[in-house]
């Protein structure tokens, strides 16, 4: 079983928080308008009688010592005697009770105090006057019917029964507390259920577990009303150095390979391959690199609409021979280095043509007109292009999102990379949440594993060295 650190407990709290505060109110909430509006108040009061010496004892003003082993022995027999239907059904008579002889019992409590000769009878109901009149009338009865009974005369009323004024239940502070408590307990367990039945990809490290990719980016959720073309609109923002610092790690993979073609895919659509690779384009074009961004995704394409661009023309012509790249090919205003190939009118054929002998020949001659050629291309768990695409590529990124790739769509898109030996040079998890301290927990996972791989390979290049 996946051990869990102390740390991703907290991460996993944090990230269910708004449930776990949700369903803690929730809780409470409804123990306080229950409490309040639907439980009704229930009223508590008692009398106390005392078994005492017999009145033969007192007229003769002596206690034998039979009296008081009599007493002991009989205090016990009068306390059932008290729940007897002999004292029940004559307080139920005498007060006009409508209610059973289990049902007053359940309201009536007799019991003997320790450690003494007192026996206290506790009422409770929901009507405070008569929760006080059946105490007194009970033990009125109760003290006639041991007379008429046991012919003696030994049971003293001690205190009767006051009308009480504050109610003993709902407990409504208490209520609250318990249900706050066990809400609380029980968002918990459904924080950990949910994530525990979530079957997405959630870190760096799920990446590395099923799909044995290393993470070479994490990229922030971009706020709805954000630009897709970040890098330009708000180059300073943490999303647009988390691009230059993509930019960076493919620089690093490309030092035992030289990389010019690289083919950005994910499993499914809506996970980000088409922001990463518009947005990847620009920042290595800002480092006066020719690029050339071509949209490969000839059933769905994306890169016009958000270049704003015209899609009239564009790769299919190139394809069926119709136009030249310098033709249809656009050069971006601000930055003159980068150029854009739209796909260009849909084709009948999408995988025939990305399969062609003449995209090979097309990719040929974009790596002599350019220092890296980037590849927007469909999700592989959908089609095979990007699988085609990456046999003719130098290398191929996948995209992954937070909490939206099905860890077994990746896999299986993964598996079908390796059967064409494809290049995969990492991963990009998109659409890490930014609030509180969740991205720096992910970039720094992603630093700290990046820096062990980069460690690892400088020990395998000086052990070759030394051999």
């Amino acid at each position: 079983m996946e051990e869990i650190t102390l740390q991703e407990l907290f991460f996993i709290l944090r990230k269910w928080s708004k449930l776990i505060i949700a369903i803690t109110i929730i809780a409470i909430s409804l123990a306080g308008a229950i409490s309040h509006f639907v439980l009704k108040p229930e009223y508590r009061t008692f009398t106390t009688m005392m078994i005492g010496e017999s009145r033969e004892s007192r007229l003769h003003n002596k206690i034998e010592y039979e009296d008081l082993v009599l007493n002991q022995r009989l205090v016990a027999t009068y306390v059932e005697l008290l729940k007897s239907r002999a004292v029940t059904d004559r307080v139920i008579d005498n007060l006009n009770l409508d209610i059973s002889y289990s049902g007053l019992r359940n309201k009536v409590n007799a019991d003997l105090v320790k450690n003494t000769e007192i026996i206290k009878v506790e009422v409770t109901d929901s009507d405070p006057n008569m929760a006080a009149k059946i105490a007194n009338v009970t033990a009125d009865i109760f003290v006639d019917t041991i007379r008429d009974i046991m012919g003696v005369d030994n049971v003293r009323i001690i205190d009767r029964a006051q009308i009480p004024i504050n109610p003993v239940s709902p407990n409504i502070e208490l209520n609250i507390a318990i249900a706050g408590v066990l809400g609380l307990m029980i968002a918990i367990f459904l924080a950990f259920l949910f994530e525990f039945l979530d079957d997405t990809i959630r870190s760096a490290t799920d990446i590395e577990n099923h799909l044995k990719l290393s993470v070479i980016g994490t990229i922030p959720i971009i706020d709805k009303y954000e630009s897709q073309l970040i890098s330009i609109t708000n180059p300073k923002s943490p999303i647009s150095e988390a691009f230059r610092t993509l930019r960076t790690n493919i620089k690093f993979s490309a030092i035992d390979k030289e990389i010019k073609t690289i083919v950005v895919t994910s499993s499914v659509p809506e996970e980000g391959k088409s922001l990463v690779s518009n947005n990847l384009a620009w920042v290595i074009a800002q480092a006066n690199l020719r690029v050339l961004l071509v949209d490969c995704d000839l059933r769905k394409p994306k890169v016009h609409r958000n270049f704003k661009l015209s899609n009239h023309q564009g790769l299919t012509n190139i394809l069926i021979g119709e136009k030249n790249l310098f033709e249809v090919v656009n050069r971006y205003e601000s930055l003159t280095n980068l150029h854009i190939l739209t796909s260009g009118p849909i084709p009948p054929n999408p995988s025939e043509i990305i399969g062609s002998n003449r995209m090979k020949e097309f990719l040929k001659m974009a790596r002599e007109d350019y220092d890296i050629v980037i590849l927007d291309s469909p999700p592989i768990g959908l089609v095979t292009d990007s699988a085609v695409l990456s046999t003719i590529s130098d290398a191929l990124i996948y995209v992954t999102a937070i909490g939206q790739t099905k860890i077994d769509m990746a896999k299986s898109a993964k598996e079908l990379l390796d059967l064409v030996d494809a290049n995969v040079i990492g991963a990009v998890l998109n659409k890490i949440p930014v609030d509180g301290r969740s991205y720096y927990q992910y970039s720094s996972t992603l630093f700290d594993k990046y820096y062990r791989i980069e460690e690892d390979r400088s020990k395998r290049r000086r052990r070759s060295d030394r051999a």
